[in-house]
């Protein structure tokens, strides 16, 4: 295909997303995020609750051709998903790393991060502001030192630049894009910076960038089994939490909601589709398991070979094949499911079932445990269950004299209702088939839709509350 088919094919694309791209999620966000009132989930600048429905592109800035990006964030947007977790200088999986596909470098002199290449970030202004068109946020990592502070990042060059000249880079990166609404900062990538010396550096850039920008959101990406907070634990400048973990996600998203101090918190990363043996019902399950275990902010889902965009140097992670065949994966059409169902309850108050007093049986544990979570004015109960089997809820735990109960499917996002039952006793309830599913039982008086379905009824709008645990 050539460029020029490729550009009216990008376009017909384009067209359709601005169409349909939020008929079935909401409303585009008003950017810039921000922190609640209460500090405990995230709202845009209209106070709605933004769950974050993202996907790791990190390869996206540096290895796609401007029609190919356009068309990528297209049909993502298309799908549902509102962010993408993107590379801002890409050391290793490009074609012509660390400079673009147009082969255009990001500092003038090889590793100096005090010579900003102007062509180089017009581009990466270009991006940003197209995925603003189609209602997506960017999660930025301008400093990613690599797996282990390898040669996949930036761990040597960042440990050969002064702890002043990287204050100048934050400050440079700050006065940029601070006009940007839609960017959010990610500090560090895959290595624990204090274990290799790099905590010093970052903390600088930090401050550089915050002299600055004092309005976009950051969080930090550490090595794996590490959250935010469990390096960066009491940074005033650290937004966000959130998990990466390539272990069973609830355990420890338990562990982050609990913490003393906890900030809201997403999942980061774990095994992407086609990675680590992962299946799209893998990969569903940690995503689920981690916002019913606190994580309120949302997830980011990850696809091989979609991460770097067909990067040689990615190869020997999956099977090699055009990302564009990925787009319409199993992984990637369930996983943007979440934002669909999230975003028609009102996920923000939801507070994880964790000592089992709603979902009183049949959670079981390990790979088949069903993560549930009650919203704190009552108004809804959801549960996620791997596998298909009776599961008992404590309907006094619903608000209201009567409760209508759903299933919602994950993998098709269509919803089945089970019938009205009243808030008293105890019911049982078993999904109508094999497989995942989603129990959604809610106060019958909201009158609020079908799981999935944010066009009807009405979900609380953003309010402060104290609660944390069930009670």
């Amino acid at each position: 295909m050539n460029r020029s088919t490729f550009r009216i094919l990008a376009a017909a694309t384009l067209t359709l997303a601005a169409v349909g791209a939020f008929a079935q999620s909401g409303p585009a966000p008003a950017y810039p995020l921000r922190l609640s009132a209460d500090g405990r989930y995230v709202v845009d600048q209209a106070n709605r609750p933004f769950f974050l429905n993202g996907e790791a592109a990190w390869a996206l800035l540096a290895q796609t051709l401007p029609e190919e990006a356009e068309a990528y964030l297209a049909d993502r947007a298309r799908k549902g998903y509102n962010a993408v977790l993107v590379t801002l200088v890409e050391h290793k999986f490009a074609v012509n790393a660390p400079a673009n596909r147009a082969g255009v470098q990001p500092f003038k002199e090889p590793g100096n991060f005090n010579t900003p290449n102007e062509p180089y970030f017009a581009h990466a202004d270009w991006l940003v502001t197209k995925a603003a068109e189609h209602g997506i946020a960017v999660l930025f990592v301008p400093l990613y030192p690599g797996y282990k502070c390898g040669d996949e990042g930036w761990c040597a060059e960042i440990k050969q630049n002064s702890p002043l000249t990287m204050r100048d880079y934050g400050r440079y990166l700050g006065n940029r894009y601070k006009g940007f609404p839609n960017v959010l900062w990610v500090v560090g990538g895959d290595a624990d910076p204090f274990a290799h010396g790099l905590d010093k550096h970052f903390r600088e850039f930090v401050a550089g960038l915050r002299e600055v920008d004092t309005v976009h959101l950051i969080t930090a990406h550490n090595a794996p089994e590490q959250s935010a907070m469990d390096v960066w634990t009491n940074e005033p400048w650290l937004s966000l939490n959130n998990v990466y973990t390539y272990r069973d996600s609830y355990p420890k998203a338990l562990s982050e909601y609990r913490r003393q101090g906890a900030k809201p918190f997403f999942l980061m990363e774990t095994a992407y589709e086609n990675e680590h043996g992962s299946t799209p019902q893998s990969l569903r399950r940690q995503a689920y398991w981690t916002v019913l275990s606190g994580g309120a902010v949302g997830h980011i889902f990850g696809n091989c070979p979609i991460w770097s965009f067909g990067a040689p140097s990615a190869a020997t992670f999956c099977k090699s094949s055009a990302w564009q065949e990925h787009l319409g994966s199993d992984g990637s059409t369930t996983l943007a499911y979440l934002g669909r169902l999230f975003g028609s309850r009102a996920f923000h108050l939801l507070v994880p079932d964790a000592d089992h007093r709603v979902l009183t049986a049949g959670y079981e544990s390990g790979a088949t445990y069903a993560a549930a979570a009650r919203a704190g004015d009552g108004s809804s109960v959801i549960a996620y269950l791997p596998t298909r089997r009776a599961v008992t809820l404590d309907m006094t735990r619903i608000s209201g004299a009567a409760a209508r109960a759903w299933w919602f499917d994950p993998r098709t996002a269509s919803a089945t209702e089970i019938g009205t039952f009243p808030t008293s006793g105890a019911a049982v309830f078993t999904p109508p088939a094999d497989g995942d599913w989603v129990l959604v039982v809610d106060d019958a008086t909201r009158n609020l839709g079908a799981p999935g379905d944010r066009t009807g009824g009405a979900v609380p709008p953003a309010a402060p509350s104290n609660l944390r645990l069930v009670e």
